[in-house]
């Protein structure tokens, strides 16, 4: 994960699914870039040796390296001696298909082999065995290896893939698919980048008398917000990618691995087109093989300096890949359907794109303030709803002065 900076520190995170357990994940803070440049090759050199860091004195290294997405028994937990049934079958369909070609999927696949050879270790080979104080159990032996709820939810989450597989295959392979326990997770503010905010930093980079100048930097962001790519589909475009750009209904090829849809061809909208002919040539000005030619990092970096300019620094999720709101934002507001936007956006769950909508205040909700932006209706009133307007109309009809009289009395009641 790229080096963010962190108020005035930097932060460094080293993912390492196949870590001894309790350092699947470290963080760590260092003062300088540089500091956390070299505090990140020493904790991967540690990993990579001990399975672990820290190091203690007395810490023997492993019997051989640990590779990054590989666990030192990975081979043990794949292709066991002891005895396998549906819920390893169930695994591997969900490897060969849900996962496919994803992105996660290096790092999904040891985490789900281990997770299948714990619930064998119970006994549990096929999933009609198992009941809810299994899963209980295997969140019990997450939490006391120090994984953190998000982590410990996300692999109850690949359970439940595998469970629902099975159980959609034909034959079915289980009968029952179980619910989920959940870890209950610290809520943080979901920040995106406002339109308002968007020109400002647009301004500022592209302003040569501003602290700091960075019109290529400008465009990635603007093209972002405009065209609602993923960073680092943005960062390995190429002018190739393009077809019809400089006529009038542009189209994009994303090179998008997250999703099994996220190379799918999408329309340019308008502003994008625009930042985008200016990327192009200024690639081929300068013989760049990619409109964006940085590195992860670099733009993390840069982004940084627009977190300070923002003064949101403070903001965990201030990231580069809440620009994908932004973009929700434009395409909501300009009437765009949900379901138009999970194509656009290549989503592989509608629910997902709706909460995009529901933070940047899209959606349904926004239709309530309608109600109040007309007056309610004012009730008319009856003709002869006044009282003397009734007495007279009763007198019209030949009733006696007595008779008059009592009815009027009994009005006022």
């Amino acid at each position: 994960m790229p080096i963010q900076p962190n108020g005035r520190k930097y932060l460094v995170t080293v993912n390492r699914a196949a870590a001894k357990e309790g350092f699947q994940r470290i963080r760590k803070a260092a003062e300088t870039y540089e500091a956390a440049q070299a505090l990140e090759k020493e904790i991967e050199a540690a990993l990579t040796a001990y399975g672990m860091w820290p190091v203690p004195a007395t810490q023997e290294p492993l019997s051989e390296p640990l590779e990054a997405y590989r666990h030192a028994d990975t081979n043990e937990y794949r292709n066991p001696l002891h005895r396998t049934g549906t819920l390893r079958e169930a695994a591997r369909i969900a490897l060969e298909t849900h996962w496919h070609g994803m992105r996660s999927a290096k790092s999904v696949e040891p985490c789900l082999w281990r997770m299948v050879y714990f619930f064998e270790a119970l006994g549990k080979y096929d999933l009609d065995m198992m009941v809810s104080a299994d899963l209980h159990a295997f969140v019990k032996k997450l939490r006391e290896g120090g994984n953190s709820p998000s982590f410990i939810n996300q692999q109850l989450s690949h359970f439940h893939i595998v469970n629902e597989i099975a159980s959609k295959q034909t034959p079915p392979l289980c009968t029952i698919v179980l619910s989920m326990p959940r870890e209950a997770t610290r809520i943080v503010e979901k920040w995106w980048l406002r339109p308002e905010d968007q020109d400002r930093v647009s301004t500022w980079l592209r302003d040569p008398l501003s602290t700091y100048t960075d019109a290529m930097f400008a465009d990635l962001i603007d093209f972002i917000c405009y065209q609602g790519l993923r960073v680092e589909e943005a960062l390995r475009l190429e002018p190739r990618q393009f077809t019809g750009l400089n006529g009038k209904d542009p189209w994009l090829q994303p090179d998008g691995t997250k999703t099994v849809n996220a190379q799918n061809s999408i329309p340019v909208f308008p502003e994008a087109a625009e930042v985008a002919k200016r990327a192009v040539a200024r690639a081929i000005d300068n013989r760049w093989d990619k409109l964006f030619p940085i590195t992860p990092r670099q733009a993390a970096d840069r982004w940084g300096k627009v977190r300070a300019f923002l003064q949101v620094e403070h903001i965990p999720t201030a990231t580069m890949k809440a620009l994908r709101r932004t973009f929700a934002w434009y395409a909501n507001d300009r009437g765009m359907p949900t379901a138009t936007l999970q194509r656009v956006m290549r989503h592989r769950q509608i629910s997902t794109t709706a909460g995009y909508l529901e933070l940047i205040g899209g959606g349904d909700l926004s239709r309530s303030r309608e109600y109040f932006r007309t007056e309610p209706a004012q009730e008319e009133q009856p003709k002869g709803s006044n009282v003397g307007e009734i007495i007279k109309a009763y007198v019209a009809t030949g009733a006696s002065p007595e008779d008059v009289a009592r009815f009027a009395k009994e009005l006022m009641v």
